[in-house]
């Protein structure tokens, strides 16, 4: 499986370092930020819950938290590529050989411990947190929307955003679960310049399902 090259290396960048930041860093927003209101420029706030969601030890490998049903209907004929252990996992499902449509699909999962005194809800709160920042400012795609994503995990966003240079959308939820953060990305080629309302809507809808579906999945 071969994922569209400028949306790999786009997406690495940002979980590179988002992976690499401080917990206590603080970056400044970026000067224009995203559609999708007021609320973007903030995190998503977390849950009202005393313990902060629960507490995992480790994670399931990735490819096993989502249905052969749901990767067929998503991504038919899918080839698969998958990496992690107990702290992080990813599962990558793409065309088969360049046969088939282009759609892709991506899941990966972060497992987060105490670090000192810190927590491992509020680490992954905070990395969370940072994921947001930098999802405000990537450049090398263009953001349609970028927002608070209600009723899933004790935070979630979803955003929709298009290849600058290619024909793609790219769907995302994030959502942090206790001290695990989980991204789903639906990717899949544009029948135009920019993609229409229905497909953004469709592409966010599919994957805020996978991501609950991983969600259910966590041991």
């Amino acid at each position: 499986m071969t994922l569209p090259a400028v949306v790999g290396v786009a997406a690495a960048a940002v979980a590179v370092v988002w992976w690499l930041l401080p917990l206590g860093g603080d970056e400044e927003g970026s000067a224009s930020g995203p559609s999708g209101g007021a609320s973007a420029s903030r995190p998503p706030a977390a849950a009202t819950k005393a313990a902060g969601g629960p507490v995992y030890t480790a994670l399931p490998p990735a490819c096993r938290t989502v249905s052969e049903a749901t990767v067929e209907r998503l991504v038919p004929g899918a080839e698969r590529t998958s990496s992690g252990n107990n702290t992080f996992g990813y599962c990558g499902y793409g065309p088969s050989s360049g046969r088939g449509a282009e759609r892709w699909l991506e899941i990966d999962s972060r497992l987060y411990s105490a670090t000192g005194a810190i927590t491992p809800v509020d680490s992954a709160r905070r990395h969370f947190d940072i994921k947001w920042r930098l999802a405000r400012q990537v450049t090398e795609e263009r953001t349609v929307t970028l927002e608070e994503q209600p009723g899933l995990g004790d935070q979630a966003y979803r955003w929709f955003r298009v290849d600058r240079s290619r024909p793609l959308a790219i769907g995302e939820v994030a959502v942090r679960s206790g001290n695990v953060v989980i991204t789903v990305r639906y990717t899949e080629r544009t029948d135009g310049g920019t993609p229409s309302a229905r497909q953004r809507q469709r592409s966010l809808e599919e994957a805020a399902a996978v991501a609950r579906e991983v969600l259910r999945n966590l041991r």
